[in-house]
């Protein structure tokens, strides 16, 4: 599931913004699985990877524990945090409650330049699907949806979403690497159909078009969530995709009617 490959994390003691580039580093490490669920991440080990100092690695560490993608166990120290599938429901259902309604107010709000914003962003997603490190591929999703927000115009609501972001982009990496690029594919096509009905200017169809796909994203995740918690000893099975070699739990195969309905 590593898929850092020969990339270096490594960042240029010279370069400005420290922190924010050692911050982004680590973040990207943990969205690529390079450092997994419940690794412990010491000071020392990351200075050696990263090439900063301790105080901005301790920097960019408080900023990922505000964002839940690292958190402080007593007597254990930092590690990598893992989003169980309760908490993952949680996230889903506060999706559930604000996307829908966000992509009505795009509609009644968003200017046309936004609806090209919108165009452009789902054009990105679909020239970074076999782009590696996949992180491409996630940031392309998160881009998408900040247009969409943004194009809302309700920045409390935004906001709301913008502190769940980084776990909201962990469980897209999870999913993405366990699928391979036909679901993404599949993926892209539902984000189309968004973009057409942002379009028309039709409320309704983009509502129910947002339901649908959080919906489908979150029978998936949680479903992956499961079995990786039901298997936490055992090596999951390996298989090989187009794009990218990848973790799969035995017991979640699917057929191609049933990963239609998913994500």
């Amino acid at each position: 599931m590593k898929r850092i490959g020969n990339q270096s994390l490594r960042v240029g003691r010279s370069a400005p913004g420290l922190r924010e580039r050692a911050t982004v580093k680590i973040r990207n490490a943990i969205l690529q699985i390079h450092y997994k669920p419940h690794q412990k991440l010491t000071e020392r080990m990351l200075c050696a990877e990263i090439g900063v100092s301790r105080t901005s690695i301790r920097e960019a560490l408080r900023q990922l524990e505000a964002e839940g993608l690292v958190e402080r166990i007593p007597r254990r120290g930092m590690m990598v945090a893992a989003v169980s599938p309760s908490e993952a429901r949680q996230i889903y259902e506060v999706r559930l409650a604000l996307e829908p309604s966000l992509s009505r107010l795009f509609v009644q709000r968003a200017s046309a330049k936004d609806v090209e914003a919108l165009k452009s962003a789902c054009d990105e997603i679909e020239r970074d699907i076999d782009r590696q490190p996949i992180t491409y591929y996630v940031q392309s999703i998160d881009r998408f949806f900040d247009v969409l927000m943004r194009g809302a115009d309700n920045e409390v609501a935004r906001s709301i979403l913008r502190n769940l972001r980084a776990r909201i982009n962990y469980l897209r990496a999870l999913t993405a690497e366990a699928s391979g690029t036909d679901r993404e594919r599949e993926t892209l096509e539902i984000m189309r159909g968004v973009v057409d009905a942002a379009v028309r200017r039709d409320a309704d169809d983009i509502a129910q078009r947002c339901r649908s796909m959080v919906e489908r994203s979150a029978r998936y995740a949680i479903a992956l969530l499961i079995k990786l918690e039901e298997e936490p000893t055992t090596e999951p099975e390996r298989r090989v995709v187009r794009r990218k070699r990848v973790l799969v739990p035995s017991g979640l195969k699917r057929s191609s009617s049933e990963v239609s309905q998913d994500r």
